[in-house]
């Protein structure tokens, strides 16, 4: 008698996104609740990049707002390349220009055109909290709450093998609603990138960025 076909197995890549979504935390699961009631914000980024061997660094605040679902605008307030602006409507484009007296000059660019992204090659949609929603649900590794010292609740993600910018760990810490107010990466104990989220609005029913084209 012949025996019973055996069931399918899923591919192994099914398999491995089965197991990093089923992967969860209390304060991720916070976050990614928080997220799904924000339908834009606007905010203000302190960042503080270096390269892997920390030689080249790079100082800027940006002012970003962010419309669900693929809208985004950054400008470069302080720092270099102070004055430029890009804004994404999804898609692998953005539209931006230089500051200074080449403001006038409106490009199209691909969205990680090295004009495009900062030091670390950060480009417009990666500035999103929706962004973070995505890499620590899809990133094979670990998840660990914890609490940074002035008592914000914090989530570590260490991936399993290194990502291919070197990063092998990365932190949020959390205010009290939930979204995120800092965020950092290392390269094993050397921090290469903080970004700290001021002035952080939610749903505010005049930002539209829908038909703004710089």
């Amino acid at each position: 008698m012949a025996g019973a076909a055996p069931t399918p197995s899923a591919p192994a890549s099914d398999v491995h996104v089965r197991a990093v979504q089923a992967r969860s935390t209390a304060a991720f699961e916070a976050f990614r609740r928080s997220w799904n009631g924000v339908t834009n914000y606007a905010e203000t980024i302190v960042a503080h990049e270096t390269s892997n061997d920390g030689k080249d660094v790079q100082d800027r605040t940006y002012a970003y707002q962010f419309v669900k679902p693929e809208n985004a605008l950054i400008a470069i307030t302080a720092g270099p390349g102070r004055g430029g602006a890009v804004v994404w409507h999804g898609g692998t484009t953005v539209r931006g220009h230089k500051g200074g007296f080449l403001a006038g000059i409106k490009l199209t660019l691909a969205k990680n055109d090295p004009r495009a992204v900062s030091l670390r090659g950060e480009a417009v949609d990666d500035a999103s909290f929706g962004h973070e929603i995505d890499r620590y649900t899809t990133i094979a590794g670990s998840l660990v709450d914890g609490k940074a010292p002035d008592g914000n609740v914090t989530l570590t993600l260490t991936p399993t093998t290194p990502e291919p910018t070197g990063i092998t760990r990365e932190m949020l810490t959390f205010a009290s609603n939930g979204l995120p107010i800092e965020r950092e990466q290392f390269v094993r104990d050397r921090r290469v990138l903080l970004e700290t989220f001021l002035n952080v609005k939610v749903n505010d029913p005049n930002l539209e960025l829908r038909n703004i084209d710089l």
